[in-house]
């Protein structure tokens, strides 16, 4: 390549990236940007940023959309292609709410009762097929009123694993979900809080059955270990796994 043609080359690089609508994030220096480009087409198809989601293909395509906060799962999805729904990362914030026996007003069930909240939640079932959510930082993920089950994978967070991100469970469930460590949901070096979220019959081949924390923060409120209360400090040694980096892995006290 000549002198002259390098500028060239690299301008006309940095403009396919800068103009390509696709590439919904950038990273420059290491510093992450909000998407580039135009989400009109992505108005002109859904309206606004929240999508009502019935069936696996329209789940997974709402996760992997960048201009997608808000996601009202209306139907219990089973993921079938033995794959975890697309992973969160970069500056992406996405909110999944379970919606399956809500009308269209909040305060109604589907058949015109007045709803019961404690029947409101959708199951997401991996069929012991793959995990669920991966959440890499500084993505954030929202999950309420949900049933996380089934996830089965050879690593880290049957359910939900998290790399330097943060979730936020609000009154879910999680269920016989396996991993080799984190049965239910891992931690590594990021942010979990559970409110109102109970554990259940999770396993793990290793450590840390329903939960493994490797540095971060973990918080609970209100929620529970086979149905004990969890405290972050509290839990039981055999059910979920702690580490600091101070030194080698030990279990909760």
């Amino acid at each position: 390549m000549t002198p002259r043609l390098a500028p060239l080359l690299a301008v006309t690089i940095g403009a396919m990236f800068i103009t390509n609508p696709a590439l919904a994030y950038t990273q420059e220096g290491g510093a992450y940007r909000f998407p580039t480009g135009s989400n009109t087409l992505h108005r002109a198809k859904y309206g606004d940023d929240r999508v009502d989601v019935t069936n696996e293909a329209a789940l997974r395509a709402a996760v992997a959309d960048p201009y997608i906060s808000e996601i009202w799962l209306r139907a219990d999805i089973t993921l079938t292609n033995s794959e975890p729904l697309p992973p969160l990362r970069n500056l992406r914030h996405l909110t999944i709410y379970g919606r399956c026996n809500y009308g269209w007003n909040e305060d109604i069930a589907r058949d015109g009762t007045v709803r019961d909240p404690s029947a409101a939640k959708c199951v997401i079932d991996a069929d012991h097929k793959s995990g669920i959510f991966e959440v890499y930082g500084p993505a954030r993920l929202d999950l309420w009123d949900l049933t996380l089950k089934h996830g089965q994978v050879d690593k880290y967070g049957g359910a939900v694993a998290v790399t330097y991100g943060r979730v936020e469970f609000h009154d879910c469930e999680l269920t016989h979900n396996n991993a080799t460590r984190g049965g239910a949901v891992s931690n590594w070096h990021g942010e979990v809080n559970l409110y109102g979220t109970n554990l259940t019959d999770n396993t793990a081949a290793r450590v840390g059955a329903h939960v493994y924390h490797w540095g971060g923060i973990m918080k609970t409120t209100r929620s529970t270990i086979q149905g004990k209360k969890f405290l972050c400090n509290r839990a039981p040694a055999t059910e979920a796994f702690w580490d600091d980096d101070a030194g080698a892995g030990h279990p909760f006290p």
